[in-house]
């Protein structure tokens, strides 16, 4: 049974959240090619999607359009988007979306 971290006041809540898919470490410091988040993304998601038959899954993506946004890159984002889209019952949700869902679930 977790055990809930003690605040001051409201709650703290953790979002899970991956540098493996985030465009920082991908382009600026490993120096992949382009297409290296769309490849990441799209094995990460099909692990996460056969996972999620069971129970909710929770797939971050960061990007920053100064890096993923620039003309070379922008193309496999679009695609991987695209690829995520064309899966039955998946949900693109901000970060309040999530907090939201988790807090209407865990009253049950």
């Amino acid at each position: 049974q977790p055990y809930p971290l003690r605040v001051e006041s409201g709650q703290l809540i953790s979002i899970p959240y991956t540098v493996e898919l985030n465009d920082i470490p991908i382009h600026i410091v490993q120096h992949h090619r382009s297409s290296e988040l769309f490849e990441r993304g799209k094995d990460h998601f099909d692990t996460l999607y056969k996972e999620g038959a069971k129970s909710a899954r929770i797939m971050a993506i960061a990007t920053h359009p100064y890096i993923t946004g620039v003309p070379h890159r922008i193309g496999y984002f679009d695609k991987l988007l695209k690829y995520l889209k064309s899966h039955e019952s998946i949900l693109f949700a901000t970060g309040s979306e999530i907090l939201d869902w988790y807090n209407s679930v865990a009253a049950d």
